[in-house]
C-alpha cells in the first residue's frame, strides 16, 4: 500500500508549477491552471494518497516541467 503524503506538500507542488486550489468538493481539492483540465485530488484526514502524487509526478515529467 502507498504511503499517504500531508496535503500541505501536495499544495505547495502545485503552487509550485502555477496551479490553484479552486474549491473544495469533499474529499476532493480541485486544481486549475488556465488552458488545463482540472485535477481532483482526494484527501482525507489532510492526507493525500503517495500514488496521486506520483501521477502528477509523471504529467509534469513527460510535459518537462521538472
Amino acid at each position: 500500500m502507498a504511503d499517504n503524503v500531508e496535503f500541505s506538500r501536495v499544495l505547495a507542488l502545485f503552487e509550485e508549477h502555477g496551479w490553484r486550489l479552486q474549491k473544495i468538493h469533499e474529499p476532493y481539492r480541485v486544481f486549475v491552471k488556465d488552458d488545463e483540465l482540472p485535477w481532483l485530488i482526494p484527501v482525507h484526514d489532510r492526507k493525500v494518497d503517495a500514488e496521486y502524487v506520483a501521477k502528477f509526478k509523471r504529467f509534469l515529467e513527460e510535459r518537462g516541467e521538472i
